[in-house]
């Protein structure tokens, strides 16, 4: 037995007892295959650099829910009152938890970027900031406002590369000369893959800035 075969076991039985209906052992498969992140179950199963079976050393699991859902709307012949994607992606990683295959965090998302931004970067701000204490200790500002403008995402054979950009933004000082109230950064977060295409490493932030100058202005101007 295999992970592989495991869940495509799971979503059929789980189907058919909830529906009286049946899921084909092949759809079961492909849908499988999608949310490990391959794009059909012959390329899951060539795997070899990141086989499932080292799922359990994963600490982060991103189902690539976009994929289940394009793969949904190619396969012929699925049957009706089949759950969506996202659901079927719960149904997953539950089974795979409750079996102990694995045992971190997974996050649910049909846009990676948007939970990046929305849900990860608020939780790891602290660690940005302090990555930018020596651009802070440049300006007469205190600093507690981070904004996010743009999360792009770069795959890779081994990782995957998130780069955020935005703004740290603070309060002036009015006891001190105005040296700033804003820093621009760029923070590069990266997951190396365990297993599969969806199960990673915790991700590491590494974080760049500077004061952002460009709407000061000269008074003599």
């Amino acid at each position: 037995m295999t992970i592989q075969k495991d869940c495509a076991d799971f979503l059929r039985q789980t189907y058919s007892n909830n529906s009286g209906g049946k899921l084909r052992a092949g759809h079961a498969h492909e849908l499988t295959a999608a949310y490990f992140g391959y794009a059909s179950a012959a390329a899951l199963r060539s795997e070899a650099a990141y086989p499932l079976t080292a799922l359990d050393e994963g600490e982060i699991l991103i189902p690539n829910i976009p994929l289940m859902e394009q793969r949904m709307q190619q396969l012929d012949g699925l049957p009706s009152g089949l759950p969506d994607a996202t659901e079927l992606a719960s149904n997953l990683s539950n089974f795979l938890v409750s079996t102990d295959r694995f045992s971190g965090e997974t996050w649910h998302t049909d846009k990676l970027e948007t939970y990046i931004e929305e849900t990860f970067i608020p939780a790891r701000s602290a660690e940005i900031e302090d990555d930018l204490t020596g651009e802070m200790a440049e300006t007469n500002a205190y600093f507690d406002e981070l904004y996010v403008e743009e999360v792009t995402l770069s795959p890779g054979n081994d990782d995957l590369i998130a780069t955020v950009s935005g703004h740290l933004n603070g309060e002036n000082d009015p006891d001190r000369p105005f040296s700033g109230d804003s820093i621009e950064f760029t923070t590069t977060v990266t997951f190396e893959r365990v297993a599969g295409r969806t199960a990673y490493t915790r991700p590491k932030l590494s974080t760049s800035g500077a004061v952002d100058d460009k709407d000061y202005y000269d008074d003599a101007d």
